[in-house]
């Protein structure tokens, strides 16, 4: 699966809703789009003190709407965003919010979603900065050792982990690595925020925590 991402400040979730139930029908190739409120930031042990202290790309703390708009593949992606349908999506979405940024994205999926969390539910939604040298360590790594490790965590009822694959500004265009120091987005799904809490709490948390500091730089997590 392919996504594109798109991180929103200043948003009417309603309207963007309304958007993208257009969008949807307009749009073929746009297998479902998922609006995704922000609750509230909160701090993480994930990386160290002084890593979680930065920001991890500029107004991440500013995120109140997700939309996650899912591709079947790269060329999907390209055709529907090349689109006047696409055009005319965006444009709705600027008049309901303030676009920050946006990712492309491709879709690893370790824990396959299930109840709830198939039709959105409550997610720990991550923005990850890579601690090592190169993407393809990153990726082996995450995609590997840690996503095993997040198999053992209880009450988890789905784990998406996004490789970012392109980064892009408030106005659609490309920026580069150093303007979105963003490699991965994680989606840990639950229940609710007691069936986070309690995972969370749980000795299965432990070496995930140690080994996120060893695979990260950085991290953003909402709620």
């Amino acid at each position: 699966m392919n996504f594109h991402i798109v991180c929103l400040a200043r948003a009417e979730p309603d309207a963007l809703l309304r958007a993208a139930l257009a969008a949807r029908a307009a749009l073929p190739a746009l297998r479902q789009v998922q609006v995704q409120r922000v609750l509230r930031h909160i701090p993480t042990d994930s990386v160290t003190p002084d890593q979680a202290q930065q920001e991890i790309v500029p107004r991440a703390g500013e995120i109140q709407v997700v939309l996650a708009c899912e591709f079947a593949d790269e060329d999907s992606r390209a055709q529907a965003l090349a689109s006047p349908a696409w055009s005319e999506f965006m444009a709705a979405v600027r008049a309901a919010a303030e676009p920050l940024f946006a990712f492309h994205t491709f879709a690893n999926v370790p824990i396959v979603p299930v109840r709830g969390a198939v039709e959105g539910g409550f997610r720990r939604w991550m923005l990850l900065r890579r601690a090592g040298p190169t993407r393809e360590s990153f990726r082996a790594d995450w995609f590997g050792r840690h996503a095993d490790l997040v198999r053992h965590l209880p009450q988890v009822d789905g784990y998406v982990q996004h490789l970012v694959t392109g980064r892009y500004g408030s106005r659609g265009r490309p920026l580069d690595y150093a303007a979105a120091e963003v490699d991965g987005i994680a989606e840990l799904c639950f229940a609710d925020e007691a069936a986070m809490q309690a995972s969370y709490a749980s000795d299965a948390r432990l070496p995930l925590r140690d080994d996120g500091r060893a695979l990260l730089g950085g991290i953003a997590t909402l709620l």
